[in-house]
């Protein structure tokens, strides 16, 4: 895609960064003729002859009177190619002999900026193009599969590869100062694997899609660039998937998240996770009349003692260690539990239930 109109602002932009560099009135002329940019306003919007014929002959146009063509004063009038074509003319007011040493200079000013102008331009439409085709990967809403492919075909991206959803997301409280940081350097990640296809979901997510070669690499570099921001940036990356399948990968990268976010982890690969697996796909109600059927008889001490307690691996020393209490009274307070709901935190089988119904009070 290529944009070939000049706006009027960039018009006036070129004027007037020529103006400081001849001192000369200038006119910026579009490809119809009409003057879009100038030093003097009272010549805005008006037909300018001498810049016409410079913009359809390619060559540049000296008017030696006033009166010489329509529109035009006294002064030379360039044309401006781009990949010789013509974007419009710069016009110098004045003595032909005295401003014609300008020319090259103004010339070349004027193609930097529309140069400027015709990158931004890319820049955004790239950009478009590709929150196009993640949010139609990731929500599985494509409508045109060959316009997908043919937009990856353009960024040399095979479709035959496999794809996983990344999930970054910055704490919507986080004051640990300026959150650009952070942004730039989630950006400095997706860079460093050469990642393009990324997108910014307003007003603090991040979603990209890696291929099998960027899975593995980004298990090295997040850590190194990313793991200082504990507590206040979270993400989650699912399993390679085919292409049409991304989608669900993005939903186990929405899964991971939740993880992380409970855990406090800057990113969790969905291939760690094993019980969080099956518990997200419990209906919730089950959920909440298996955890009231287990730990309905017990109070947030208990329930506080048994999270601690399978935190440490069921060790009696390690769990009293961390509660500052003594051994004894840590058995006393597991036989209390097993006296109340009728399991024992000691025993394997009863253990399973309880340690099942602690982690859906977490999960949920």
């Amino acid at each position: 895609m290529k944009n070939d109109k000049i706006s009027l602002n960039l018009a006036q932009e070129i004027v007037n960064a020529v103006k400081e560099v001849v001192d000369k009135d200038i006119n910026f002329i579009d490809k119809n003729g009409i003057i879009i940019g100038s030093t003097d306003k009272k010549r805005l919007n008006t037909f300018h002859e001498a810049g016409y014929k410079a913009i359809k002959t390619l060559t540049n146009v000296i008017v030696e009177g006033n009166s010489e063509y329509e529109g035009s004063k006294s002064g030379i009038n360039y044309p401006i190619k781009i990949n010789n074509e013509a974007m419009g003319a710069i016009g110098i007011t004045g003595e032909p002999n005295e401003i014609s040493k300008y020319g090259f200079l103004v010339t070349k000013i004027t193609e930097v900026f529309i140069k400027e102008q015709q990158l931004n331009y890319k820049f955004e439409a790239d950009k478009q193009r590709i929150n196009y085709v993640v949010k139609s990967i990731i929500y599985n809403d494509i409508e045109d599969k060959i316009e997908i492919e043919n937009i990856l075909q353009d960024f040399n991206i095979s479709v035959n590869q496999r794809f996983a959803v990344v999930i970054m997301q910055i704490n919507k409280n986080y004051k640990g100062g300026n959150i650009e940081v952070i942004e730039n350097d989630i950006a400095k990640v997706f860079n460093s694997i050469g990642n393009i296809f990324k997108i910014y979901i307003y007003p603090n997510e991040f979603i990209a899609l890696i291929n099998e070669e960027r899975y593995e690499k980004l298990k090295v570099i997040y850590m190194d660039t990313l793991k200082k921001y504990k507590g206040s940036l979270i993400g989650g990356v699912g399993r390679l998937k085919g292409l049409y399948s991304t989608y669900k990968s993005y939903q186990e990268a929405r899964i991971a998240l939740k993880y992380s976010s409970k855990y406090n982890k800057v990113l969790t690969y969905i291939d760690d996770l094993d019980l969080e697996l099956i518990l997200e796909n419990i209906d919730d109600e089950i959920k909440k009349q298996y955890m009231e059927k287990t730990l309905g008889m017990l109070d947030c001490e208990d329930i506080n003692l048994l999270e601690t307690y399978y935190r440490n691996n069921m060790s009696l020393k390690q769990t009293s260690d961390e509660l500052y209490i003594h051994k004894n009274t840590l058995q006393y307070r597991l036989e209390r539990i097993y006296n109340k709901c009728n399991l024992n935190p000691r025993n394997f089988n009863d253990s399973v239930i309880l340690y099942l119904a602690i982690n859906i009070k977490l999960y949920i």
